[in-house]
Formats: structure tokens, sequence, C-alpha cells
């Protein structure tokens, strides 16, 4: 009889990652409609990896959708603002992903890309 392995590919260590938005697709599902957004990461050796990840359209203050619409814009949205996602393709953020239960890595939180040097609002002690 033949055998079959099932594996998941090589899981990044969970952490944050520099990425770039490549595609955004569009679909419907028993859900509702959805949204695929496709990254290219860069691991720390330089290297790029595929990840994507699937959300709702919906976009709430809670929404990852909208996380990462405003990671890639680098600032927040307004009410009533309508974003063009396909001018969002090339644009880089920060990603933090994580390994689920599968063993395949998913993307957990998005932030704008921080050119390294920056000092941020969390890099200072108040």
């Amino acid at each position: 009889m033949t055998t079959m392995k099932f594996s998941a590919p090589a899981a990044l260590p969970p952490g944050k990652y520099p990425a770039a938005i490549v595609n955004i697709g569009e679909g419907e599902g028993k859900f509702g409609d959805y949204l695929d957004w496709e990254f290219e990461v860069t691991d720390p050796d330089g290297d790029t990896k595929p990840i994507s990840r699937r959300t709702s359209t919906k976009t709430g203050a809670g929404s990852i959708a909208r996380v990462i619409v405003e990671a890639l814009l680098g600032r927040g949205v307004q009410l009533d603002e309508e974003v063009d996602l396909n001018a969002l393709i090339g644009h880089e953020l920060e990603l933090e992903i994580e390994t689920n239960a599968n063993g395949y890595d998913t993307v957990v939180n998005a932030t704008p890309l921080v050119p390294d040097g920056t000092v941020t609002a969390d890099d200072l002690a108040f």
C-alpha cells in the first residue's frame, strides 16, 4: 500500500516581521464576503516567504481587515473614508506571526513598518 505523509511547511519562529502586500483577493463564503490578503514576509536571514490571511470585509474598530489597512496606510482611517485596496499593493508593514495548532504560520496583528533608528512612542519611558 502507498503511504501519505501530511506535514506543514517550515514555520517561522513566532515574532514580528517586515512584509509587503502582494495581492488582495475577494470572495464569498458561507459566512459572507471575505478578503484574502497575500503578503511576502522577510525572515531574519533576508529570505522571503509567502503568507496569507483571510478576513471578513467588515471594517469595525476591532476588525483585522481594518488593522491591516491602517498598518499599510501608516495611519488610522477616517469615518466614511474609502480606501482603494489595489493602491495598497506593494506597501510595506510589520506582521506579527504565530504558529497555529496545525503548524502553519498565522498573521495575528499588523502595524506600520517603522524604519530602523526611528523612535516611536513605545520607545519612550513615561
